[in-house]
């Protein structure tokens, strides 16, 4: 960036700072909104058909705001950086929130999925659904329909509603990828949490995308504006950083 303008970029942020202007907040948005799209396309190649790069961009959209209102200047860290790590976690938030199950429903087929592995391991053959209930506590009835809501939260249709009406039910609908239940996510994202702690924005960002997103070095370098093989190096500098740090745990933890 040329001298002139980084000095007016500068300015800008100070402005913003000083006067809480929405009109200058609105100028920073737009002004990195390209960052947001280019994170939304290289997410929505490993989620399609699932979700559109669209979609995740319209999330993406609320973490960039949320970046501009709360960046401080004086932390020394670039805001390209800082607002991705933001970014990333609107549309992780929005993708836990159109779960179909929800926490409750999540949380009963993990149970459910514990008990029947269980029962097959002791009894040698599947449980019946009468048996299953009966392990649950639940009556036959109400284990039907929860297990019924487990099975079609693991489908979506394939046409538009007024074109399903002239198909059979079993027809317009394929598996679809579940995603970690909100209890996982969580026990991740502490995971997650702990082994970045103390990590510069930019490797955390590196660590989260890589390990949780599951994003090539590639797609990494593509998103942060650097190379692939700037990354690697990178992500090989963090992985030694980290064996140091818990070369004294039980287990390695990075590994």
């Amino acid at each position: 960036m040329p001298r002139t303008a980084k000095n007016d970029l500068t300015a800008t942020w100070k402005r913003l700072r000083r006067t809480k202007s929405v009109t200058i907040r609105n100028e920073l948005v737009e002004r990195y909104l390209p960052l947001v799209d280019k994170l939304a396309e290289v997410l929505a190649r490993r989620l399609w058909p699932r979700v559109t790069s669209d979609e995740l961009a319209s999330a993406g959209y609320d973490g960039l705001i949320a970046a501009v209102n709360s960046f401080d200047p004086n932390r020394g860290v670039k805001f390209e950086t800082y607002c991705r790590q933001r970014i990333l976690g609107a549309i992780r938030d929005w993708q836990r929130e159109i779960d179909p199950l929800g926490r409750s429903g999540r949380n009963f087929e993990r149970t459910l999925n514990a008990v029947e592995d269980r029962f097959s391991a002791e009894k040698g053959r599947a449980p019946t659904t009468q048996e299953m209930a009966t392990k649950l506590g639940l009556t036959h009835t109400k284990f039907m329909r929860m297990k019924r809501t487990v099975l079609a939260s693991h489908c979506v249709p394939l046409e538009a509603p007024n074109e399903r009406r002239e198909t059979s039910r079993s027809a317009s609908f394929i598996p679809a990828d579940p995603g970690p239940s909100p209890i996982d996510y969580t026990e991740r994202e502490l995971i997650r949490e702990y082994l970045t702690r103390g990590l510069k924005e930019q490797d955390r960002l590196i660590i989260t995308l890589y390990y949780y997103e599951r994003l090539t070095m590639a797609e990494i370098g593509s998103v942060l504006g650097v190379s692939e093989s700037r990354v690697c190096q990178r992500h090989t500098e963090i992985v030694e950083q980290l064996r140091a740090r818990f070369s004294s745990s039980a287990c390695d933890l990075v590994a």
